[in-house]
This record gives structure tokens, sequence and C-alpha cells, in this order.
């Protein structure tokens, strides 16, 4: 067995390369975290060239919540068919896509989402004038090489549709 001389010094070494160890860590999580949400506030503000340049050429998206919503696309192979749908279904009117949180674990990074704002029911397929909405949603998000590569949303679209669908469910749920 091996005995150092100064064995304080060799456990302060250890616990020093410890913690930049932990700091490199913390700062590559942070660093991710910020990428995707640089990559969801482009996404939802139409910045489509940004979105581009924060994803990576083997881009994926899927939403396994959307099956059974008609109007809402449930996956995409390629990053293009992804915007294409995006572009194509920007709603019209007052709705926004916020983060309320976040964090950065390996390369996934987990966003909790907000969706609000005022949309027509068509909007999902159902009847109903302007109505508030307010629902929320969880994107999970893998970065590699500082690029998003898979795109993974859960949306509560079943209080969507009754939001935009339903009077009694409340006209307004947006403050």
């Amino acid at each position: 067995m091996y005995k150092s001389a100064r064995p304080s010094l060799c456990r302060a070494l250890l616990a020093a390369a410890w913690m930049l160890g932990m700091t490199a860590t913390a700062s590559a999580a942070e660093h991710r975290l910020e990428i995707a949400r640089s990559y969801f506030e482009a996404l939802h503000a139409g910045q489509w060239d940004r979105v581009r340049a924060l994803t990576g050429p083997a881009f994926r998206f899927s939403d396994p919540t959307a099956e059974g919503h008609e109007t809402v696309i449930t996956r995409a192979d390629d990053l293009e068919t992804f915007l294409d749908y995006m572009q194509a279904n920007r709603p019209d009117g007052d709705a926004e896509a916020l983060v309320e949180d976040g964090f950065a674990s390996g390369r996934h990074v987990t966003l909790l989402v907000r969706y609000r704002g005022r949309l027509d029911g068509e909007a999902l397929g159902t009847e109903g004038g302007p109505r508030g909405f307010d629902v929320p949603g969880v994107t999970i998000l893998t970065v590699v090489d500082g690029k998003v590569v898979h795109h993974l949303d859960y949306v509560d679209y079943e209080t969507l549709q009754r939001q935009l669908s339903d009077p009694a469910a409340g006209s307004d749920p947006v403050p």
C-alpha cells in the first residue's frame, strides 16, 4: 500500500480535482440548458434561421400526446418537415409559449413550459369562437455537441381542446 508523506495534501488535491470536475459538469449543463431555452424561444417566435442554427443534421421531433388530434403533428424525421408544419400552423392572434423552469441532466434538457393565449377552436379541429387557453407541457430536448438533435413534447391537449370548445370550461382562463 502506498503511503504519502503528506496525506492531507493528497486529500486536498483530490478534493480540488473533484470540485473542478463538478464545476465543469455544472457549466456544461448550464450551457445545454441555455441552448435548449434559445431553441424553444426561437421556435415559438418563428425565428426559423435561428432554429436551424441551433439544431443538428439528424434532428427528429415527436409528440406522443398529439396522437388522435388530427391538426397536430405527432412526429417528424427531419427538421424541414417539422419547420414546414410549424410555419403553416403558427397561431394567429394572441398565443405564447413560455419556459417556466428547466434542468439539464446528461445530454437531455427538460423544459417545463406553458402555452397560453387566445385561439379559435378551429386550431384543434373543434368549434368555438376565440377563447382563452392556458395549458402546461413538458419539452425534452437532446443536445449533442451544442445542437438540438431530438425534440420530444408532452402537452395537455385534452385541457386545450376542452378550453377551446367548451364555453363552460371557462371562457377565458388567461389573466
